[in-house]
């Protein structure tokens, strides 16, 4: 019974949606030989102001910068 959990920004549209838990679905069927309807397909959006990588928030305008960043800056 695999359950599958995706965690995202917030997904366009609902066919994009269901292009992803479809697709998602055929690759683990296709993988494991789970039956299609024991595959489970959970999608959870979260705001870019919700979402942080490198400690910079997804809605900062500095973000594709910072969030590729190693270590923090020096205080100058």
């Amino acid at each position: 019974m695999p359950v599958i959990q995706i965690t995202t920004w917030p997904i366009k549209d609902d066919e994009q949606a269901r292009a992803l838990i479809e697709g998602i679905t055929r690759i683990v069927h296709e993988t494991t030989a789970a039956p299609l309807d024991k595959i489970s397909v959970f999608i959870s959006e979260v705001q870019p102001s919700r979402w942080g990588d490198a400690g910079v928030l997804g809605s900062a305008p500095e973000f594709r910068e910072k969030s590729r960043r190693l270590v923090y800056e020096e205080a100058l």
